[in-house]
């Protein structure tokens, strides 16, 4: 009787040790699974910030291309502003001029005005330095002439009657007495002279009465 509780003791002992044993395996299986994923989650949490600092630097070039924005905006109205300077100085040069022309009413007998305008250009010319000065109807002087007559009159040579195209007391002056055709009783006296190597401008221009 008793060596058989005594091998029932052992029995019951040995069921206990082994149950003892599943427990502690079981227990360190679940430490080593949590510490794992612990160690896991930590790497997983520290590599997220290396992730936000690369992507810092794209928010700071939005904020930067941002930035850039209104001060491209900002150059526009710049440009803006000189272009209408440019408009404004140009407006002011012309007013200039058309100040500087010269318009006497009634200078003489015979003159309804006389006028002067300083902005008058030569009109360039073939004949080199100075005029053939021959007054020969067709010749090149005698067009280019025309010309700057027509540019004081404001009126194209073709339109124009020519009564007279003569001498003004030296080689490089020149007088005509013209009218726009079909106006016969408009006639303009033109002054014009020579510009070397530039060509005949006109000087005065006197409408008569």
């Amino acid at each position: 009787m008793n060596n058989n509780r005594s091998s029932r003791h052992q029995n019951k002992e040995k069921k206990v040790n082994r149950l003892y044993n599943v427990l502690i395996a079981v227990v360190a299986v679940l430490i080593v699974f949590i510490g794992g994923s612990l160690i896991l989650g930590e790497g997983s949490d520290e590599t997220s910030p290396e992730q936000n600092t690369e992507q810092t630097p794209k928010s700071e070039n939005n904020n930067d291309t941002e930035k850039n924005t209104p001060e491209e905006n900002t150059e526009e109205p710049a440009s803006d502003e000189e272009a209408d300077e440019n408009a404004t100085d140009d407006e002011a040069t012309e007013q200039e001029e058309s100040s500087d022309v010269e318009v006497e009413e009634n200078p003489e007998p015979g003159v309804e005005s006389r006028t002067v305008d300083p902005s008058w250009e030569p009109v360039g010319t073939e004949q080199g330095e100075k005029p053939a000065a021959t007054y020969e109807k067709g010749s090149t002087d005698w067009n280019e002439m025309l010309a700057a007559v027509g540019a004081g009159v404001g009126v194209n040579p073709n339109d124009m009657t020519v009564w007279r195209l003569g001498n003004n007391g030296a080689p490089e002056k020149a007088v005509a007495t013209v009218s726009p055709k079909g106006e016969g009783s408009v006639k303009y006296r033109v002054e014009i002279e020579w510009v070397e190597n530039e060509g005949w401008k006109p000087t005065v221009v006197e409408k008569l009465s």
